[in-house]
């Protein structure tokens, strides 16, 4: 793990504690629990930490055995760090719940921009793609309508089909 990665998870943890111990505090004197006002997103922070400690020991394991650095160790990292964002969120909903659902929100919006930029070059390569087929498509298209060039025009674009499929 980078020094980042620790210096995040290391504020995660923290933030974690001091939103239980704030939790604690605003139900002291009701006689309500959190457990009854808020069931579902307790669960909800339950399953997460069980997640976030899972995903968080696994990397810790690697570390102390000096794994090399693969693919799914990378994801699960993202997905630790994911975990444990939105357990704090969780906690936050239930603190104070507008910002709770702004963090949510934000946090869904990042995400989804993250994964766009991540798959940035997989879009413009299939866009590419079909640009190419699309050009020779439409040096196709005037042979079809003419009795002479049908032939030669469904020779061309049985040949271009196995050009295309060929990368797949």
């Amino acid at each position: 793990m980078s020094s980042s990665t620790t210096a995040m998870h290391a504020a995660m943890s923290f933030l974690n504690f001091v939103l239980l111990a704030l939790l604690q505090l605003k139900y002291q004197n009701k006689k309500i629990s959190p457990f009854e006002a808020h069931g579902t997103i307790i669960l909800l922070y339950i399953l997460t930490s069980l997640v976030y400690s899972t995903a968080f020991i696994a990397l810790l394991l690697r570390a102390h055995l000096q794994l090399p650095e693969t693919l799914f160790l990378a994801t699960l990292e993202h997905i630790s760090l994911l975990s444990g964002a939105l357990a704090c969120d969780l906690l936050l909903l239930i603190l104070a719940p507008p910002f709770g659902y702004f963090l949510l929100a934000f946090g869904g919006v990042l995400v989804l921009v993250k994964a766009l930029l991540g798959s940035y070059q997989q879009i413009i390569g299939h866009l590419l793609d079909v640009a190419a087929i699309s050009e020779r498509a439409r040096d196709l298209i005037p042979n079809v309508f003419h009795r002479s060039g049908r032939q030669e025009a469904r020779n061309q674009a049985h040949a271009m089909a196995s050009v295309c499929f060929q990368k797949y």
